[in-house]
């Protein structure tokens, strides 16, 4: 078999025993074994039975699920893409990895979009460095870039088709996303940055005037909604959806996340009846509110943010992963998300994997599974 890019024989496992007979049956046995061993091909097809003396093929699994191997890398693509655009840093190491490990088995050129998309992290990570470093040392009067900007710019031909929805920016953000631009010209002239404002991640820590600080991982949609809350402590939905560049609609759904983390309060205006076009949303100041200590809950697609956190998903994803640990003993975020993604049809998995966290993080919270370095498992008694 193969394992870490290094060819490996199979053994037997031979045992010690007493009775001659038997071992003499066994050494016959081994030599009849030895003698008709031949090594496994070197370009196995997806469904070869190659690994029929112990190992399970899961890979072959997952083709022969999809139907083709096209398939199988085009879904892997996918997950990728989502994985690397949801990170909040540059650590793709166990990504790279995954990526080598399956060109050994489907070939150096099947993966290509792939390493390319892995490579526009790395790029990424040298030229967020030169722009802060050109900020810091005043490269362009009157134009600095904050060190809570970094970017991952990328190869767009090679990544899976991505949102084409366009936003306003907090004044603020947009402000901070020419700064950007300016400096990465002084690199890269004539070449420019076009700005996909809706698929950036947001770490933000909110302050309150009773003195609590609570941390967020979100959506740049989500983030520019709350900071326009910066400017003034109420909004009408009509005018907040003015002010993003969204539809009301839209708008109304995304604010579901700040109502239900406790962060906003949702009202009527007087006199304007309980139209969704009368809603007032309005910052939570009171020492009393129940904003959580902390929460990792990401941004819902818009189809999906009016089901709200419990969607009817939440108890079949339980009684998946309670199953999976318990065959697999433990197993990481990622997998777990991609097995669910492979697995479970109906109704069909369509959550993304900060969401699929926050979920195992109530699970956690409720004493059914441990995580530990990474790691989850099932809750023992």
């Amino acid at each position: 078999g193969a394992e870490g890019g290094r060819w490996r024989p199979r053994t037997l496992d031979w045992s010690e025993d007493a009775g001659g007979e038997k071992e003499a049956a066994e050494d016959e046995g081994g030599e009849e074994e030895a003698a008709n061993w031949a090594p496994e091909p070197l370009h196995a097809g997806p469904t070869a039975d190659v690994y029929q003396k112990g190992s399970m093929d899961i890979i072959g699994m997952l083709v022969d699920i999809y139907g083709s191997k096209d398939l199988f890398l085009n879904e892997y693509r996918a997950l990728l893409s989502d994985k690397l655009l949801a990170l909040t840093s540059y650590q793709i190491d166990n990504e790279v990895h995954n990526v080598e490990l399956l060109k050994l088995r489907f070939g150096e050129g099947s993966l290509h979009n792939c390493e390319v998309m892995l490579k526009d992290l790395s790029d990424s990570k040298r030229l967020d460095n030169y722009v802060h470093s050109q900020s810091d040392k005043g490269s362009l009067p009157d134009t600095r870039v904050e060190k809570w900007l970094d970017t991952k710019i990328l190869s767009g031909s090679f990544w899976p088709p991505m949102s084409q929805d366009a936003i306003s920016m907090h004044p603020n953000i947009k402000d901070q996303l020419e700064s950007y631009s300016k400096y990465y010209s002084l690199l890269k002239k004539p070449r420019g940055l076009v700005w996909k404002p809706t698929m950036g991640v947001a770490k933000l820590t909110l302050t309150f005037d009773d003195g609590r600080d609570v941390q967020f991982t979100v959506s740049s949609v989500l983030a520019n909604l709350i900071m326009h809350f910066e400017d003034r402590t109420s909004w009408r939905l009509s005018e907040l959806a003015e002010a993003v560049g969204m539809p009301p609609e839209t708008v109304r759904k995304r604010m579901i996340y700040w109502v239900g983390n406790g962060v906003c309060t949702e009202s009527h205006a007087s006199g304007g009846g309980s139209s969704p076009h009368n809603t007032v949303y309005t910052i939570n100041e009171r020492p009393s509110s129940n904003v959580r200590t902390h929460s990792t809950d990401f941004a819902m697609d818009e189809d999906e943010a009016g089901a709200q956190a419990d969607d009817g998903q939440e108890a079949v994803i339980h009684s998946y992963v309670v199953g999976m640990l318990t065959n697999f003993k433990t197993l990481p975020l990622d997998r777990i998300h991609n097995m669910l993604k492979m697995f479970v049809t109906d109704p069909p998995y369509t959550k993304k994997i900060q969401e699929l966290s926050a979920i195992l993080d109530k699970l956690v919270a409720t004493e059914k599974l441990d995580l530990q370095d990474g790691n989850y498992t099932v809750k023992t008694a």
